[in-house]
């Protein structure tokens, strides 16, 4: 039925292509948006679309789409139209679904049926319209967990954490360098007040570009736990360097509690993982070297002196949360005085609380689906993650793995509306595969046919 080559014609040799195919697409992007023509960017964002279609054909598209999410922003024909990679994500979505004969499992038909006739309740009592982002959700409901289905192949978790991590850090780095072309400066915040400058790459929110960085340390930490290569162990501090430097970049409270409470997780299940002997000590001794450079650098310092001075300005629990518990409380007081908001939600609309977002996922459930809805929400991401890793259920991974990748992808969300983008449906995803990884003796998992950069023995 499948016209694709068998899993084992592929090599490294064919994902190593697709990373460079992918650094090529992200370069093409952006001397597109600066150059600010529409139909050159018509012609770039149809090319784009062409490598995800080649990303699927080659099984790697969920390492792709990880690879172009930090310029998910930049994937646009202008300023405030729907991103060229929400279509992507569909897009691959549905030829993964072709590839498998249409074959779609109970829950993705029952659950967004039910979501989506009690958003379509919530709608009708809020009198909000149906918009283009509320169908992306519910196609992507349906069909999301073909994309990220076990049923044949495999893929190692390096190689997901590997395009997703040099996706993060040349977003970053390239913001910084195109920032003076005004084309493509309006894709760019840069915060700057006091003593203080955020950047976030091409995202506009420092907290949500920070969320990407910690969720990808938390695999690249996840990945120095098992590694015993002495090449890729270096490679791994490196990214680690980087991830956390692009970190600092955007001044984020959030993002200085979730990376230390990942660290705290992380050092002792780091000790407990490496066996006795040269490779614990080669690792500990490049672990230190990584963070003398980071203490003595300039470049580090000056980032801890802004983020010193985020917490300096912080004099009560309101300002340490950027005002977030006063919102938090407005919510609360609104869903608790309004029964059909607390019933039935908004519907999944763009609608928020006098014009401010509740930066909190879980009030965010309730103020979308209400308390008749977030239940099957709940239901549609178990049925999801449990379709990644049923045919691992036999495997036990160790909690302090669990907890890591768990402080480093859903921790955010605390301070995070995540709903309303690509991450609520892919972060997740990210955060079970790794389980699975470190589930497994061989570090590995199954995902239609695809390969990873460290697969050996390839014809």
């Amino acid at each position: 039925m499948r016209n694709t080559p068998s899993i084992n014609t592929y090599s490294s040799k064919t994902t190593a292509i697709m990373m460079a195919v992918c650094l090529a697409m992200a370069a093409v992007i952006c001397f597109g948006q600066i150059q600010g023509s529409t139909m050159l960017l018509i012609v770039i964002m149809a090319l784009f679309l062409l490598v995800i279609a080649l990303a699927c054909y080659f099984r790697l598209a969920f390492a792709v789409l990880l690879f172009f999410l930090p310029w998910s922003p930049l994937i646009k024909v202008g300023l405030g139209q729907i991103s060229f990679y929400t279509i992507a994500l569909l897009s691959a979505c549905l030829i993964y679904c072709f590839m498998q004969g249409f074959s779609l499992r109970i829950f993705q038909i029952v659950l967004p049926a039910v979501i989506i006739s009690l958003t379509l309740i919530g709608k009708a009592l809020q009198s909000n319209s149906i918009a283009n982002n509320y169908l992306c959700f519910a196609a992507l409901l349906v069909f999301f967990p073909c994309l990220t289905r076990d049923d044949s192949g495999s893929i190692d978790f390096w190689t997901l954490t590997v395009f997703f991590s040099v996706g993060i850090i040349t977003a970053a780095f390239t913001a910084q360098q195109v920032v003076v072309y005004s084309n493509i400066a309006k894709y760019i915040t840069v915060e700057s007040y006091l003593k203080i400058t955020r950047l976030s790459g091409f995202y506009g929110d420092p907290n949500f570009y920070a969320a990407h960085i910690t969720a990808c340390l938390a695999g690249v930490q996840l990945l120095l736990c098992y590694e015993r290569d002495k090449t890729k162990q270096i490679v791994l501090t490196l990214l680690a360097v980087l991830l956390f430097y692009c970190g600092l970049l955007s001044a984020s409270k959030m993002f200085i509690f979730t990376a230390a409470l990942q660290f705290l997780i992380w050092i002792p299940a780091l000790m407990k993982s490496q066996e006795y002997g040269s490779g614990r000590l080669r690792l500990i001794v490049g672990l230190l070297c990584a963070g003398a450079f980071i203490l003595s650098s300039e470049a580090f310092r000056s980032l801890f002196r802004i983020i010193d001075n985020r917490f300096v300005y912080a004099s009560d629990i309101s300002e340490l949360t950027t005002g977030r518990t006063e919102l938090w409380k407005r919510y609360f007081y609104e869903l608790t005085h309004n029964p059909l908001l607390l019933l039935f939600g908004e519907g999944f609309s763009a609608a928020t609380l006098n014009n401010k977002a509740s930066h909190n996922t879980i009030i965010q459930s309730f103020f979308q689906f209400g308390i008749t809805g977030v239940p099957f929400i709940a239901a549609w991401m178990y049925s999801e993650l449990r379709s990644i890793i049923e045919r691992h259920m036999h495997m036990k991974p160790k909690w302090e793995y669990i907890l890591l990748i768990v402080a480093g992808v859903a921790f955010p969300w605390m301070s995070l509306d995540i709903m309303f983008f690509d991450e609520f449906f892919l972060l997740p995803a990210y955060a079970v595969f790794s389980v699975v990884f470190v589930s497994g003796k061989s570090g590995r998992f199954r995902l239609p046919g695809e390969r990873g950069l460290n697969t050996v023995g390839a014809k």
